[in-house]
């Protein structure tokens, strides 16, 4: 899935930068210009990109969306932790009360009751939310390291590219081609949906907001996300989260909320 989507993102990316290039009278070359120069930063971007997918999808496959959503986003824990040494942000002291709650969010999901089988199992789901949400926060450091290097067209097409180069021998060694004509018209349109949308918008949006911002503060501003993806469980999936993990991710998501209205503060002072 991963593969095919990010197929369907390179032409979608090449085209949005090609009328970004025609409608501000740049070359197109200017636009996607030093993806040879930062294959470093690249490749390691779309790697972090690729263990994120890999541990998260794993822990949908053993525990709840909830579980796997809010332990996903321990990241920016990981962000907090390893800014000051890879990208020489100064650590925001604001940032350890809010830390601390989302520690204890994160404690009240993985604690209660999980000595049982399935407990074990929603313990392995959550171990691998946790996982994901280091590799993701590797993903936000990296960004920001390229955001000063590359434009966004430039940005996405390159992390594409290089996720494209490490899946094809996995998809030279398996059934590849079988499984592809297996599908149907919708799930081509499916594919090509998600590439378009969540592969190239998405990580267009977020790549020019990261411009601006501390990548502690966008990672935590992400908190919007399980609060979106546990309200769709509820009602798609049927899951009854139980109160120790509301009371856990509402811990988490109030992290969040307190981080971004911090923020808010300062650029709202008369001398910030």
């Amino acid at each position: 899935m991963v593969f095919l989507t990010t197929l369907f993102a390179l032409p979608a990316v090449f085209a949005i930068t090609l009328v970004k290039a025609k409608f501000k009278s740049d070359l197109l070359w200017e636009n996607i210009a030093g993806i040879g120069a930062n294959y470093k930063l690249l490749s390691l971007l779309a790697l972090s990109l690729l263990l994120n997918n890999f541990f998260y999808f794993a822990a949908f496959n053993r525990t709840s969306i909830a579980v796997s959503v809010f332990t996903h986003y321990t990241a920016p824990l990981f962000v907090a932790l390893l800014t000051p040494f890879m990208l020489a942000e100064r650590f925001d002291r604001r940032l350890i009360f809010p830390l601390l709650l989302a520690t204890c969010g994160l404690a009240l999901i993985l604690s209660p009751e999980w000595h049982t089988a399935v407990g074990n199992l929603d313990l392995i789901g959550a171990l691998c939310g946790v996982a994901s949400g280091l590799a993701y926060a590797f993903t936000i450091i990296f960004a920001k390291r390229l955001t000063l290097k590359l434009k966004p067209p430039a940005l996405i097409f390159g992390q594409s590219l290089f996720i494209i180069l490490f899946l094809l021998p996995f998809v030279c060694l398996t059934n590849f081609s079988t499984n592809i004509s297996e599908l149907n018209f919708m799930t081509w349109i499916y594919l090509a949906v998600i590439g378009v949308s969540l592969c190239t918008l998405a990580p267009l949006l977020y790549i020019s907001g990261l411009k601006h911002i501390k990548a502690q503060h966008a990672a935590i501003i992400g908190y919007l996300e399980p609060l979106a993806a546990v309200s769709l469980g509820l009602f798609l999936a049927h899951e009854s989260p139980s109160r120790f993990i509301w009371c856990g991710g509402a811990a988490i998501l109030t992290s969040g909320i307190i981080i971004t209205r911090l923020k808010q503060r300062v650029y709202n002072e008369p001398n910030s």
